[in-house]
């Protein structure tokens, strides 16, 4: 076996693969057994120990953690405060959530012509945006949750959230609208759950998926530091054209592509992880701590504002329509 700045590989023929990993277990998007290293991460939230290999398929592009980390291995980073739409948050944090959640509804709403609808939401967290959603338009809303204290304060506000995709009482061809926010790179199987959202959904019906992307210029500028690989919660790391060909490849009609930033301080957290890794520690922490406050949060998002314009961007949301079953034939 050979090495490539801590990555192992096979020692393999001159012109085949000379600079290859063999992965632990095949892509999931393609099937493909080799991948190129890429990066090593650090828990850049948690600051817990350990490193972690980020890959690059040599096929499709994908990027994951190999070895992908077992869940026994995760729990360590996924304490309760992890989580931290589990506790309470200040008037004006609740506002900016609450703005947020508009402006997703709005989103789909310029996309979806119904007066009523069913919609699906992976990943729900504690309902806010189902709540928000079925406020706003009169429709059904159900919610997938796998953290048990999150999926009890959906319930407790009257939602509808079972704990997997695969529950039974999931119907075929049954929403109008499915959405994952910030939830697809978590997934140990990407592939199997997009295929299931895809048979969920209506003929004619609207996929939302949003997530990091690793190809936009602010992962380009921040490499390591960039929040957005956030290992090893990311299991995998989606670039926008290999997300693309896969939801195609599966049928789907890509309607719309939207930049975003993944919330109002993610180029500052960024930024702040940076300075940390060029012996700026103090400045760096001064950094990250501020942008988690309300009010700074607010005041990052007027300053990021004429990055966002030139195209620094943190997340790409991606809107797919199902197609009717004559026209995917």
């Amino acid at each position: 076996m050979g090495t490539l700045a801590g990555f192992h590989f096979p020692q393999m023929d001159q012109g085949s693969y000379p600079m290859s990993v063999l992965l632990s277990k095949p892509c999931d998007f393609c099937g493909h057994s080799y991948a190129e290293p890429h990066l090593r991460l650090k828990d850049l939230r948690l600051n817990l120990p350990g490193t972690w290999n980020l890959v690059k398929c040599e096929k499709c592009g994908l990027l994951m953690l190999d070895p992908q980390p077992t869940w026994e291995e995760l729990a360590a980073h996924y304490p309760k405060e992890y989580h931290a739409y589990l506790g309470k948050v200040s008037g004006l944090a609740a506002f900016l959530r609450r703005y947020g959640f508009k402006q997703r509804v709005k989103s789909i709403l310029r996309r979806v012509y119904i007066p009523n609808g069913r919609l699906l939401d992976v990943g729900c967290a504690t309902g806010d945006f189902l709540q928000a959603f079925h406020e706003l338009t009169g429709w059904d809303v159900d919610g997938v949750e796998i953290v048990p204290e999150a999926a009890a304060a959906a319930r407790a506000k009257g939602l509808k959230v079972v704990s997997s995709l695969e529950d039974s009482k999931m119907i075929q061809s049954s929403f109008d609208v499915i959405t994952l926010w910030d939830v697809l790179e978590h997934m140990p199987d990407p592939s199997e759950k997009l295929q299931l959202c895809n048979e969920l959904l209506k003929p004619e019906g609207i996929l939302v998926i949003k997530c990091p992307d690793p190809e936009g210029k602010e992962a380009s500028m921040f490499r390591q530091s960039w929040i957005g690989y956030e290992a090893p919660q990311h299991l995998y790391g989606f670039p926008k054209k290999v997300l693309l060909k896969k939801l195609t490849d599966m049928g789907l009609e890509i309607t719309a592509t939207r930049q975003t930033g993944s919330d109002y301080a993610s180029f500052f957290v960024s930024l702040g992880h940076w300075l940390i890794r060029s012996g700026w520690n103090a400045l760096g922490r001064f950094i990250i701590n501020a942008a988690h406050k309300p009010f700074v949060r607010l005041i990052a998002g007027i300053l990021v504002r004429p990055l966002r314009w030139v195209g620094v961007r943190s997340s790409s949301t991606y809107y797919c329509k199902k197609k009717r079953n004559e026209e995917s034939q």
